[in-house]
């Protein structure tokens, strides 16, 4: 166990730091990445909403008029 903490060196460190910053670099990508597809996908439901509730208003509205005259 001894043997295997001094092999340590400077290089192999170095490597294994590149190999962190490379794996959260390629994290961050995705996190990213899907962030952007959520709120695209919340956008298009939000979009989706306001046009199933002017519909609905506009349906009401024209049931209302249509009982007035």
């Amino acid at each position: 166990m001894e043997q295997a903490r001094t092999n340590w060196n400077d290089d192999r460190l170095d490597h294994l730091s590149g190999q962190v910053d490379s794996l959260r670099h390629h994290m961050d990508e995705r996190f990213e990445n899907q962030d952007a597809r959520i709120q695209a996908r919340f956008d298009r439901l939000q979009n989706a909403m306001i046009i199933t509730l002017a519909s609905i208003l506009a349906g009401f509205g024209g049931a209302i008029v249509a009982i007035r005259f």
